[in-house]
């Protein structure tokens, strides 16, 4: 009754086997030119695309690496060039203090040279007053003596002639 069935649906159709292997050629016909005319090109074009990529990312990392190795090139001269500053500060320091050590013994030695310099020039105005003082109080002797023997004197009259004589000197 199968059969029966089946020939009774294909009836029903209006399709004979003549028909049917017409409609099966030419979906077979159909299929072969979408594959050719449209798989082909779309998977040719998915792997043109998928290779596209991988190219991206393969790029992708190179340049990560080579920027990964730039990074460590960078840290390293920032490493190196912190080195050499601290040296050349280092160096900078230690001239600026024998600079500041050279200029204080010069302060010091100066200050030496004039503690002496004033020292001498001191003994020699002491000298000089010394010798100012001594004509001095031998003038003051000579005019006490002057005055003495010029009359007799008192002790009353001694104090008022050494105040007279000391008035007048103060008043040259």
């Amino acid at each position: 009754m199968s059969v029966f069935i089946s020939a009774n649906i294909l009836e029903v159709f209006g399709l004979d086997w003549k028909s049917m292997l017409f409609y099966i050629v030419n979906f077979l016909i159909l299929l072969g030119a979408l594959i050719g005319l449209l798989y082909k090109p779309v998977k040719k074009m998915l792997k043109a695309k998928r290779q596209s990529l991988d190219d991206v990312y393969a790029e992708n990392e190179r340049l990560k690496d080579e920027s990964e190795k730039q990074k460590a090139e960078c840290e390293q001269t920032l490493t190196e060039m912190k080195l050499e500053y601290t040296k050349t500060a280092a160096t900078i320091s230690a001239a600026a203090q024998q600079k500041a050590d050279a200029i204080i013994e010069e302060a010091q030695e100066q200050a030496k040279t004039i503690i002496a310099a004033a020292k001498s020039e001191s003994a020699t105005q002491a000298e000089q007053l010394k010798g100012e003082y001594r004509e001095t109080v031998n003038d003051l002797a000579v005019k006490i003596a002057q005055k003495l023997l010029e009359r007799e004197i008192t002790e009353t009259d001694n104090a008022a002639l050494i105040e007279q004589v000391l008035s007048d000197w103060e008043n040259d």
